[in-house]
């Protein structure tokens, strides 16, 4: 498939990557993002040069993680050799390492680390429309069919999406925007103006950012008030046949999973009993015999997709959700039929303040409101909080005793803590401790 935009992005930050690739695709933009578009029995290091070779622009998700890893060094290093422009969107306050900072420095980068996430998505699509236009390569207009969020579930062989909007559940989200003029749209392509002149001089140096400094160990903490759902085993497959699985959901995020069901029926009805042990006002979202993924906002949006695989449906089911809310949809649930994917993606997140305090998360079905909490803890007793890292799997900051900061996140709870030791000892002759740590699920606290 010809493509304009290769995203570059380090696994571990899929769920924004898939958001930005929504993003751009939503707004007639062709992308290019693995895993989604290597063909099957296609070499990963053959797939990748090759999309790189063929697209106009490179945007690079920016993180802790990308700065970590050897492989994003190689795409940003052949973007740069082909005379690529490459867009570092940056989500994560934190520098580039030397390697990088020889391609990427800081006057040019887009940041994206002040909330709503959405706003800064669409400068990076207004940025990119008025560069691939001054390189002579408008992007076509969005081919995106509505026939699929119109058409119903039948027997879930096509791909299915389907919608619902806060404001049309009672729960206070935002309503879809009429066709027309989108004021917010022309004040991004208004500011994406002056990041293009950026953009042209990309590779000249730039100056680093002064460390900041913590001179006090506090920590707060916040649950949400959304229940822990544990995810029950249930009956195996029958023997041949299709099997169902479904979602549920609750008002207050709550859910409930069915898989590995012989019908529909009996799979809708698991999940809304399921869901309706901890919840209340349990509804379903979906019944599928393929794949699904559930995506939601912080306004309390969600989108539903079905495909053959959960790679296929996400960025399908992120897409149709962007379309009724301002806010950033993420995975929430992603599930196959059978049981061989079933997880559920929860957010944590760690932020500092000037005075060295800091709040922690967990728990909550997106980044943003993992943010949001986090900022609001940290900010209790401290000013001008920030977060510095936000995760789905295990996280940890640490802190020296002359106020230098190294944080990362990993599956599990102890190569996070090596890992963030690491980075603080690499900038400090002084000692460097853990001052704060938690997986999303609210476990190895600290």
């Amino acid at each position: 498939m010809a493509h304009d935009v290769f995203i570059s992005h380090s696994a571990k930050d899929k769920p924004i990557a898939d958001a930005v690739c929504a993003t751009l695709e939503k707004d007639g933009i062709r992308c290019w993002i693995a895993p989604r578009d290597i063909v099957p029995g296609t070499q990963w290091g053959e797939a990748i040069i090759d999309a790189i070779s063929e697209c106009r622009v490179m945007v690079l998700v920016f993180s802790s993680n990308a700065n970590e890893s050897q492989q994003i060094i190689r795409e940003v290093e052949r973007a740069v050799s082909k005379g690529i422009p490459v867009i570092p969107f940056r989500v994560e306050d934190v520098d580039p390492n030397k390697s990088l900072e020889y391609f990427i420095s800081a006057p040019h980068w887009l940041d994206a680390l002040s909330p709503p996430l959405e706003k800064h998505l669409e400068q990076l699509s207004s940025t990119i429309t008025l560069l691939l236009a001054k390189k002579g390569a408008a992007p076509p207009k969005s081919e995106v069919s509505s026939e699929a969020a119109a058409a119903g579930p039948a027997l879930d062989s096509e791909p299915h999406i389907e919608t619902v909007t806060a404001s049309s559940a009672g729960s206070g989200g935002k309503k879809a925007l009429p066709g027309g003029m989108d004021i917010k749209k022309i004040a991004g392509g208004i500011a994406a103006v002056v990041v293009l002149v950026l953009i042209v001089i990309f590779l000249l140096p730039g100056d680093d950012d002064d460390d900041i400094k913590i001179s006090q160990d506090n920590t707060n903490k916040v649950v949400p008030s959304a229940p822990v759902n544990e995810i029950e085993p249930t009956a195996p497959p029958p023997l041949g046949g299709v099997v169902w699985g479904a979602i549920a959901a609750s008002p207050n995020r709550g859910w409930g999973l069915a898989k590995q069901l012989p019908t529909k029926e009996a799979a809708e009805k698991d999940a809304i009993e399921r869901c309706s042990k901890s919840n209340s006002g349990c509804e379903l979202r979906t019944a599928f015999s393929n794949c699904a993924v559930y995506a939601t906002s912080s306004d309390g949006t969600w989108a539903w997709a079905t495909d053959s695989t959960v790679d296929l449906a996400r960025p399908a089911a992120i897409a149709e959700c962007h379309k009724y809310t301002s806010q950033l949809c993420d995975s929430y649930i992603e599930m196959c039929a059978d049981g061989s994917v079933m997880r559920v993606n929860i957010w944590a997140a760690i932020a500092v303040g000037d005075k060295g305090k800091s709040g922690m998360s967990w728990n909550y079905p997106t980044r943003q409101e993992a943010i949001n909490g986090a900022v609001a803890e940290c900010g209790k007793s401290d000013t001008n909080c920030k977060v510095k890292l936000s995760y789905i799997d295990c996280g940890a900051l640490a802190r020296s005793e002359d106020g230098a900061l190294g944080w990362a996140h990993y599956p599990e709870m102890n190569k996070a803590v090596e890992a963030a030791m690491r980075q603080c000892e690499s900038v400090t002759d002084t000692k460097c401790g853990i001052l704060a740590q938690v997986c999303a699920n609210g476990r190895d606290m600290n």
